[in-house]
């Protein structure tokens, strides 16, 4: 194990599974912005694209929760995306009172990210082993779960 995960004293294992959470997320999140800047976006516009190429057709309001950004923020990546032709703003016929957001067909198109972002997860566990990365899987569905239980309506 890095030696650098080693040297916090833990006092039990939630501290430890923050840390290591939120570490793995920060590395993640500043390997991501250093790629999106490389295309010329911002990490929270990479956020934004990644979230519509994974739930297109969004309200303001879902993509805000789907990508942990607050809607006026939300708001204003739109605004700049919009202006460069990479996402659309679309009012169903059914329901004029909101807007659907999805990626620009001519972005989808033309654009690598997504590929370059999947790319990114396969190229850094390509040195595990198969026990590794099942490890990896069966922790992270756990956590998951756990997750997801604590949120479920008690009966």
């Amino acid at each position: 194990m890095s030696q650098n995960l080693d040297l916090p004293l833990w006092s039990n294992a939630s501290e430890r599974i923050i840390f290591l959470f939120k570490a793995v997320q920060k590395i993640y999140r500043d390997q991501i912005f250093e790629k999106s800047q490389q295309y010329g976006f911002t990490g929270p516009q990479m956020g934004l694209i990644l979230g519509l190429s994974k739930h297109p057709y969004s309200t303001l309001n879902e993509l805000s929760e789907c990508i942990g950004l607050s809607k006026s923020t939300v708001s204003g990546i739109v605004n700049r995306l919009v202006g460069q032709g990479v996402v659309i703003r679309e009012i169903p016929e059914n329901n004029r009172r909101i807007v659907r957001l999805s990626l620009s067909p001519e972005f989808e198109r033309n654009n690598v990210i997504k590929e370059l972002i999947n790319n990114y997860i396969s190229d850094s566990i390509k040195g595990a082993s198969d026990e590794e990365i099942e490890k990896i899987i069966v922790g992270l569905e756990v956590l998951h779960d756990l997750l997801c239980k604590e949120h479920e309506p008690s009966e």
